[in-house]
């Protein structure tokens, strides 16, 4: 099997594992995570954030969206833009989120757009991670590209149940890791390949 194949393969079955869990079930599990991200020293000493707005069965967001304003940290949402290509924009109001048509909530195109190379701290979805930092998204390649354009020290946070902390995940060159992920089970550095 090509990694294509074995990526799609592992991204199927983790979506539907994912997908077959109640609503209380998944905002139970992002309660748990919420104080582990919010004593990171990664995220405490960061000034300028960038999380994303959670959809179709991902581990909810809300609960940290909601912190990182009342935190007074810059709180940064991407945006899909019509070329695929991501953009950042400042959030001070959840309410003035906009549905894109990919039933992903974002900033509106308006809002104040700021550079990737100003973010601290990222907080990266995923299907799955594995303990080298390695992520398996949604295959589209967007947070490959958006990473691709940090700045060296910002830290990158993957977001996942347990369950999407898998022993190893196929990746090619292009693909770009996290430094740790945050599960309800606790946070997980990432290891160096061996």
């Amino acid at each position: 099997m090509n990694v294509r194949d074995a990526k799609a393969h592992l991204r199927s079955a983790l979506k539907n594992r994912r997908d077959s869990l109640t609503k209380d079930q998944q905002e139970n599990e992002a309660k748990k995570i919420l104080p582990l991200v919010l004593s990171l020293p990664a995220w405490k000493n960061s000034q300028t954030v960038c999380l994303y707005a959670s959809f179709a069965g991902e581990l909810p967001t809300q609960s940290l969206l909601i912190a990182t304003l009342q935190s007074g940290k810059k709180l940064l949402l991407p945006r899909v833009n019509p070329n695929h290509q991501p953009s950042l924009h400042v959030v001070d109001d959840l309410s003035k989120l906009t549905l894109s048509p990919l039933g992903i909530f974002e900033p509106s195109e308006t809002a104040a757009r700021v550079s990737p190379l100003r973010v601290d701290f990222f907080l990266v979805p995923g299907i799955a991670f594995d303990r080298q930092g390695n992520r398996l998204g949604h295959g589209s390649g967007f947070y490959d590209r958006l990473l691709a354009e940090i700045k060296s020290d910002a830290f990158c946070l993957g977001y996942a149940h347990n369950f999407q902390l898998v022993p190893s995940i196929p990746h090619e060159a292009h693909d770009k890791k996290v430094h740790a992920i945050a599960t309800p089970s606790g946070i997980i550095e990432a290891e160096p390949a061996s």
